[in-house]
């Protein structure tokens, strides 16, 4: 999977946007998914997501102390009885089966880095290889370039949310893929409320944004 991106100007301005602001609002970031690794072929999904997140996570519009960790998520063309995974990049382990998403998931803590990471997936005794490649190419912004491209687009949000220097609210920022890259950017309040926002991961447009409770 080779994927080319642009890099408009723009991307750049909103990273710009966001830190012209009095207040460094990625300290209120209590989620923030920073990677993500995919390989789909012949029924096969796996996606390896890196996370720097809350622990425990509870949306409650306090940020907590936050810790890197890494989740897999597997769907397999077949049914299986157990599932485990392991890598030259981090030690694995079984995965636990979710019936209301009907795959198979694993959470441990640490990060990685680099383009690719290889794993051994063994279904049922039977193992077999695969190469996740990461979705963040040339042209893709980061967390923080997405969080101030929302800052500048619902500057009125965080300024009626921010109260003596402090903001009374959470923030969510989850790397997404579906053909290309975009970000989910999600403000959540004392009160449970969270302000949504679509962003397009090249441009910093914002595609869409609702209003939806916890």
């Amino acid at each position: 999977m080779k994927i080319q991106y642009f890099a408009p100007l723009v991307a750049a301005l909103c990273v710009a946007a966001g830190c012209a602001a009095d207040m460094n609002y990625n300290e209120y970031v209590s989620e923030s998914r920073h990677g993500l690794y995919l390989y789909e072929d012949d029924g096969m999904s796996i996606k390896l997501c890196l996370t720097k997140k809350e622990a425990p996570f509870v949306a409650d519009g306090i940020c907590g102390k936050t810790g890197e960790m890494t989740e897999i998520i597997v769907k397999t063309p077949e049914s299986c009885d157990e599932v485990s995974v392991t890598s030259q990049s981090f030690t694995g382990g079984d995965l636990s089966y979710l019936s209301a998403r009907d795959s198979w998931y694993i959470s441990f803590g640490g990060t990685l880095e680099g383009d690719e990471v290889k794993i051994t997936l063994t279904c049922d005794g039977e193992p077999a290889e695969y190469t996740l490649q990461s979705v963040l190419t040339e042209g893709v912004m980061d967390c923080e370039g997405a969080l101030g491209c929302v800052r500048e687009h619902a500057a009125g949000l965080f300024e009626g949310l921010t109260e003596n220097g402090t903001l009374n609210a959470e923030i969510f920022v989850r790397l997404l893929y579906d053909g290309k890259c975009y970000y989910y950017v999600g403000v959540c309040d004392r009160e449970g409320n969270i302000m949504a926002f679509l962003v397009d991961g090249q441009s910093g447009k914002i595609i869409a944004e609702r209003e939806h409770r916890i």
